[in-house]
């Protein structure tokens, strides 16, 4: 392939999937070699292949990509590299496909702002709350409520929830209900802020997880991601789809 022997290339990915059908950059290397070829029709075919031996990594969605990009189908495009995306949103790499199509486009990007205050443990446990600007205002009544739901998971409700993971994390769980409290608990209030505005419209919607894994996560957070992912990927989708991509 380096050399540009293209034809000899893809004879030996062939080689390599007849001996295991499971190898998945033996069938991306191949799409790799058709672009190289200009065969959009059987880069296609192979960077497919791709996908369905693991769905669950970004590669193949981006580099499909590129073909399409190259013929102007920007719309299928951006499709693929949206799954890059969500499918693995915190490596460094999968990010580049979107931030190029939107470069190309001129579309902007960028996650709805929510201001959610920072929550520290020392050595001993104690939490400190560290409340930002937009959170100290009217809302920060209801922002205690995040605050108290997040140190009763870090005092109990961790451990009994998760009971096989020996050290607490912070969780998708955690954070979604304690998000959920706030609204709750500004309702209750009459308390009105546009970030509470923001956070209620995704909650409606069932998006709310949805943006804490793509904008909000944590190392903690972060190891939830591959088990929603496989059972709300169009959820993930929608989130980019109508919230990162700005209209």
């Amino acid at each position: 392939f380096a050399q540009s022997k293209y034809n000899e290339a893809i004879e030996l990915y062939q080689k390599a999937l007849a001996l295991d059908p499971n190898i998945y950059e033996a069938a991306l290397y191949s799409g790799d070699v058709y672009v190289q070829k200009q065969d959009w029709e059987n880069a296609e075919k192979w960077y497919q292949k791709a996908i369905a031996i693991n769905p669950n990594r970004e590669t193949a969605y981006r580099y499909s990509a590129t073909p399409l990009m190259k013929q102007k189908k920007y719309d299928l495009a951006r499709e693929r590299y949206i799954e890059a995306f969500i499918t693995e949103p915190y490596s460094r790499t999968s990010p580049r496909g979107i931030n190029q199509w939107a470069e190309v486009t001129g579309a902007k990007l960028g996650h709805p702002k929510v201001d959610i205050p920072e929550i520290k443990y020392d050595a001993s446990g104690k939490a400190t709350t560290v409340m930002n600007e937009n959170s100290l205002s009217e809302g920060s009544k209801a922002w205690l409520a995040y605050s108290l739901t997040r140190e009763s998971w870090h005092k109990e409700k961790f451990a009994k929830t998760f009971p096989g993971e020996k050290k607490y994390r912070h969780t998708l769980q955690e954070e979604a209900e304690a998000i959920r409290s706030v609204l709750k608990s500004a309702k209750e209030q009459k308390l009105t802020h546009p970030h509470f505005e923001i956070l209620q419209k995704l909650d409606n919607e069932g998006l709310l997880e949805a943006f804490i894994l793509m904008a909000e996560a944590d190392d903690g957070i972060a190891e939830d991601h591959e088990g929603y992912l496989k059972i709300n990927r169009p959820k993930l989708r929608q989130y980019v789809t109508n919230y990162v991509i700005q209209k």
